[in-house]
């Protein structure tokens, strides 16, 4: 293939009609770094059956950006690796490029039948097409002249891409996938979105919060001395705090001890161990301290620190397919475990002038069951519009369903996402007090359990499927494929595709609304298993609380064809408006 190096409008003007008509267009940058917001884009690498056309963007922009945008925007397929990267550099030149393929999503997808252990590009290139690609330029200085060595990288990076395109599309189409890529590739620009704009704390909000939680765990700390014997001493912490450098409640083994001195039988210091004697003052005093601690050095202190110093937000990273059902991870900062509590949401905040959507899916995994069991009295409740928890409720405790309160159906969301997942008795009570805060003794437990498969038959009778199948290969309701970990029982049998689905639902509902939003003002800025955050104009409040809301149960509609969703949007200044 030709390479040609463009440096300026007149060399690239006579290439763009003939880009323009190509339907397929692989696309590679180099940048000057790894953040859309510090660094910039050095070459944008574009390649056909016939051209590797490598752009400087130093000498090309900005008097080029117009003619790069008309090639990129075109509705041609994008074959990109990594494409989220690449999506937050084009971004920030105000660059949208649709139609996306991402080699590296592809892969991941057709893994659980067979393929690379990892995603890179070089993993991929040796895997599929049997070669080796020299990946120790990529962290070359891209700011300085380029060397001839680095224009053969760029372009090698980018010819590459058309031929693992067409093997993952041919694998893809064999495999059955297409549904699922589909799914993914569009999801991809909406995952860009939310790293490249972020979301915005309000630090001072936060300072309180932090100063209220170092507090508590100074308290829980002079509490669990009260159990001790030995003198304390204590020392600063880089975080200014003071530790106690004697009695370490950080350890297991010291804790251990402690316990078993004040007749505390347990075998270990685990949350379930622990959980029977959660009302003696030792435990309280030390799970206090626990939940401080993980939220001082979870999110409290590093928090501040991961604030982007050009928008002075927060950029948090997601893994788009990060577990074996497909569900997205988070990470600097995981905002995906920020605590439900008002206190915590509550220092995620819109800018001036601007609101936050706050939307999620109701009961999205059990409506997911009701889908696969064809269960007639869950299919019946959602179409009569009922809530399945008080539903449930009055069938364990014999009451009508109007006379159902708060505690009751609370009870009844222990049982139902408890069962739906094949839990035991003894699991279900550890499961109803550590999610839901709610008591069940083993009797009750059993009791609840033959009430729940009397009243969902259909449910046992998936579970009784699963069992005998035993198959170590599954699949979500949309098409994804997996397999299950060695050791793998019935609650995983039955967890995995329900919770893959509801992931399918949301990154098709994140790609769908990344899509429709696409040049307006408003855009997302986060996602929470069932939940998703879109940022616009205060005075477009309730247009796009109207699209957020469409878009997301149509998504789900489209899966979910016989149980009807619905979602809630609510509007406001922080996260905490729910």
């Amino acid at each position: 293939m030709d390479t040609i190096i463009i440096k300026s409008e007149s060399e690239f003007s006579p290439y763009v009609n003939y880009i323009k008509q190509q339907r397929i267009l692989a696309v590679d940058t180099e940048t000057t770094g790894l953040d859309p917001h510090l660094h910039k884009i050095r070459l944008v690498q574009l390649a056909w059956e016939e051209k590797i056309l490598i752009i400087d963007c130093f000498s090309f922009l900005p008097q080029g950006l117009d003619l790069l945008k008309e090639v990129l925007e075109t509705p041609s397929v994008k074959i990109l690796q990594n494409a989220k990267f690449d999506l937050q550099f084009f971004m920030a030149i105000g660059i949208l490029p649709p139609n996306i393929f991402d080699t590296m999503l592809a892969a991941q997808i057709l893994a659980p039948l067979g393929g690379p252990k990892r995603f890179n590009l070089g993993e991929l290139v040796r895997y599929y097409l049997k070669e080796e690609v020299d990946k120790a330029l990529q962290k070359s200085d891209w700011s300085k002249i380029l060397t001839d060595e680095q224009l053969i990288y760029a372009g090698k990076d980018v010819e590459v891409l058309l031929r693992l395109y067409k093997i993952l599309t041919e694998l893809i189409y064999e495999r059955k996938l297409t549904d699922i890529a589909a799914i993914e590739f569009r999801c991809v620009f909406s995952v860009a979105q939310m790293e490249y704009y972020g979301i915005e704390l309000d630090i001072e909000s936060w300072t309180k919060l932090t100063k209220k939680i170092e507090d508590d765990k100074k308290e829980a700390i002079d509490q669990l001395n009260t159990f001790t014997d030995t003198p304390t001493y204590t020392q600063m912490t880089l975080w200014g705090e003071e530790e106690v450098i004697n009695n370490n409640f950080d350890s297991n083994p010291y804790v251990l001890s402690l316990l078993h001195k004040h007749d505390i039988p347990v075998e270990s210091t685990s949350k379930s161990e622990l959980s029977p004697y959660r009302k003696h003052p030792l435990v309280i005093a030390l799970t206090r301290y626990r939940t401080a601690s993980k939220m001082l050095s979870s999110f409290l202190h590093p928090m501040t620190q991961m604030i982007n110093p050009v928008t002075h937000r927060l950029h948090p990273k997601y893994g788009q397919i990060s577990a074996v059902s497909g569900r997205m991870s988070c990470y600097s900062p995981n905002i995906q475990q920020i605590p439900r509590s008002i206190a915590y949401r509550k220092c995620f905040i819109a800018p001036v002038g601007r609101m936050l959507l706050i939307a999620d899916y109701s009961q999205i995994e059990l409506r997911v069951v009701a889908q696969i069991t064809q269960d007639k009295r869950m299919l019946e409740a959602y179409r009569n519009g009922e809530d399945l928890h008080s539903l449930t409720a009055s069938f364990m405790l014999n009451k009508p369903v109007q006379e159902i309160n708060k505690e009751e159906r609370q009870y009844a969301k222990a049982v139902n996402f408890g069962l739906i997942y094949a839990m035991g008795s003894a699991g279900l009570c550890q499961y109803a007090l550590q999610s839901y805060g709610v008591e069940l003794s083993l009797e009750q437990a059993e009791k609840f359990r033959k009430l729940f498969f009397e009243a969902y038959p259909g449910v046992r009778r998936w579970h009784n499927q699963l069992n005998q199948q035993q198959s170590i290969r599954g699949q979500t309701i949309s098409g994804r494929k997996f397999m299950f970990p060695q050791g793998y029982g019935l609650p995983m049998l039955s967890n995995t595709p329900v919770q893959g689905t509801a992931a399918d639902i949301l990154k098709k509902a994140l790609g769908d609304l990344a899509y429709k939003l696409r040049g307006t003002d408003a855009y997302i800025i986060a996602t929470v298993h069932d939940e998703i955050l879109v940022e616009c104009p205060e005075k477009d409040a309730d247009y796009y609380a109207r699209i957020l809301k469409d878009t997301m149960e149509n998504a789900s509609n489209s899966i979910l064809r016989s149980v009807p969703m619905e979602v809630e949007v609510s509007i406001g200044q922080s996260w905490s408006k729910k």
